[in-house]
């Protein structure tokens, strides 16, 4: 009888850590989902402002300006020319550095996200982009013809990407371009990779398992922490160096006064 006892005894604690780790195995596999929308006067045709609602993860709070919120969902501009999405449907999506390719139709641009694109994209979401109107949204406002410039830099810094109607950004015909050109020292630097120096990330979307290349869905971009804008390395070409070299005279010059 004790045998037969400890036995159950046995039995039932594997069952219930079994039902534990089945419990948590779910609730880790549970992906993430955001639903992507269009709004009439925020977005031009083709491209963005798109408006990212009901995201498992609160990015919002904290992180957006209001100029940047609407319909309870966060702004957000597409990274990506050669990959679709559908408005009003919900994707699974991870966060990454990296948009993600469709290896099986070769779409998807597999291009890290790019210093300016972030940038601009860090400006946007704060609320404190130089020169965007965020008043003016009716259609085809001045609010959606600055979206149409934004979505277009944007788009030049990931790769040189274009699209339809939206001209090939230069520093004559695209005040954001040349904003984030000149705010980082250059269209070099600007065309490198963020490596964090935003809090911007790429929302890579995926129609179903998240990780599947052929699931991939249009990546956008999203401020998915606010530590604050980390200083972005721009060029002076050799002025510190050579004040470095000034001030090592300076002391060595200092030294030889004190010990003479």
């Amino acid at each position: 009888m004790v045998q037969a006892k400890d036995a159950t005894m046995k039995t039932t604690k594997y069952a219930v850590l079994t039902l534990l780790a089945a419990s948590l195995a779910g609730i880790s596999a549970k992906a993430n989902t955001v639903t992507l929308n269009l709004t009439p006067g925020y977005d031009w045709w083709g491209g963005g402002e798109f408006t990212a609602n009901n995201t498992t993860q609160d990015f919002i709070t904290g992180n957006y300006s209001s100029k940047a919120v609407l319909n309870g969902g966060f702004e957000t501009f597409c990274i990506e020319t050669g990959v679709e999405f559908y408005p009003g449907r919900t994707y699974n999506y991870t966060l990454g550095s990296v948009a993600q390719p469709i290896p099986a139709t070769g779409a998807g641009s597999a291009i890290p996200l790019s210093l300016g694109a972030a940038y601009l994209y860090y400006e946007f979401a704060k609320g404190s982009l130089s020169d965007f109107d965020y008043v003016d949204t009716l259609p085809n406002g001045t609010r959606a013809n600055d979206d149409h410039l934004l979505q277009a830099a944007i788009w030049a810094f990931q790769g040189g990407q274009s699209y339809g109607s939206y001209p090939v950004p230069t520093q004559e015909n695209n005040k954001f371009y040349t904003d984030a050109i000149s705010a980082l020292g250059g269209l070099t630097q600007a065309d490198g990779a963020n490596n964090g120096f935003y809090d911007v990330e790429i929302l890579q979307m995926w129609n179903g398992t998240p990780g599947v290349g052929a699931n991939a869905a249009q990546n956008q971009l999203v401020l998915a922490k606010n530590d604050g804008p980390v200083p972005h390395p721009v060029p002076d070409g050799g002025m510190t160096v050579t004040l470095l070299a000034g001030a090592l005279v300076g002391l060595v010059a200092m030294g030889r006064k004190l010990f003479c």
